[in-house]
């Protein structure tokens, strides 16, 4: 006999929002203490995690890799909660960014500028915190939605939905579908911040890859943020969040790049250094560890299966 609704989930229409009706550091404790029982739901992807990060990392000892995975399944419920204080909390109490103003100096020269980073930590939040200094963002994401194309469980697809709404509100920006015209990308360069992130692999072919050292191995990148910036004359400003505790965040952004200064090859392996020195000082804050060894270059050598960076 069934007792709830299918699409019925108790962290997103109970727990969730009873956080975030609290101070922000007592709501992402709660959501902290909650990551061991949602761990244990998922003991496949936590054992295939702790092999990932072992092959990356081989010194790290059994002590290190528990605490690790601890902190990335803190991480996966305090971003979830992170939709719901967009909304609920001043934003200034949760995240704050540092090394900003060279993106705030070059929109004030009227240059375009693209964000990324590496779905490292947080990241979502950077984006309500440049909101709180006058500056819009916007996104392109793989999909609008509109329909569940991922087979995801009901009440995860549409916590997904719910996410997303909140985001195009909190960070006022022009979220695009990838694939689509690349026209409202130029023009929304124009206005808003534009933030292009590596994300998950791709399952098809994709041309214009790069390969470059990352982690105890290679990984191959597709230069599509590259060729964008420089065809679209954008400077590129690569940020990383740093875990403070207590649910607080510091968005950290490296020096601006200009894509003239480099090939594609030089500026990727940049971008995938910088990305390097996070994981390695909080390998737990990374989210793609289960989609390394699709980024490893020794993986595709059939083209079947390419990372993104965008």
């Amino acid at each position: 006999m069934q007792w709830r609704p299918e699409d019925f989930s108790l962290r997103y229409q109970l727990l969730f929002p009873l956080y975030a009706q609290l101070p922000p550091a007592l709501g992402y404790r709660l959501a902290a203490q909650q990551a061991e029982v949602f761990k244990q739901r998922k003991q496949d992807e936590a054992a295939t995690i702790r092999t990932q990060m072992q092959l990356a990392l081989p010194e790290a000892s059994a002590v290190q890799l528990d605490g690790w995975i601890d902190d990335y399944y803190r991480m996966v419920e305090q971003e979830a909660l992170d939709t719901w204080y967009l909304q609920h909390q001043p934003v200034k109490q949760i995240v704050e960014l540092q090394g900003f103003e060279a993106v705030e100096q070059a929109r004030k020269q009227g240059k375009r500028v693209l964000l990324t980073g590496g779905h490292f930590g947080r990241f979502w939040m950077a984006g309500a915190a440049m909101r709180a200094r006058g500056f819009t963002t916007g996104t392109i994401t793989r999909d609008g939605g509109a329909t569940n194309s991922h087979g995801l469980h009901p009440a995860e697809y549409r916590y997904r939905l719910f996410k997303l709404q909140r985001l195009q509100q909190a960070l006022g920006g022009p979220f695009l579908v990838e694939g689509d015209e690349l026209r409202p990308l130029y023009r929304a360069l124009n206005d808003h911040l534009i933030a292009l992130i590596f994300d998950v692999p791709y399952t098809e072919a994709h041309k214009g890859r790069v390969t470059v050292n990352f982690i105890s191995g290679t990984i191959d990148l597709p230069a599509g943020i590259y060729r964008i910036a420089k065809k679209t004359r954008a400077l590129i400003a690569p940020f990383f969040m740093r875990d403070l505790g207590e649910g607080r965040v510091m968005a950290e952004f490296s020096a601006v790049l200009d894509p003239y200064d480099y090939d594609e090859t030089a500026l990727m392996g940049l971008l995938a250094q910088q990305l390097e020195q996070r994981i390695r000082e909080n390998p737990g804050h990374w989210w793609l560890w289960p989609a390394l060894p699709l980024l490893r270059s020794n993986n595709n050598e059939s083209g079947n299966s390419q990372p993104t960076f965008g």
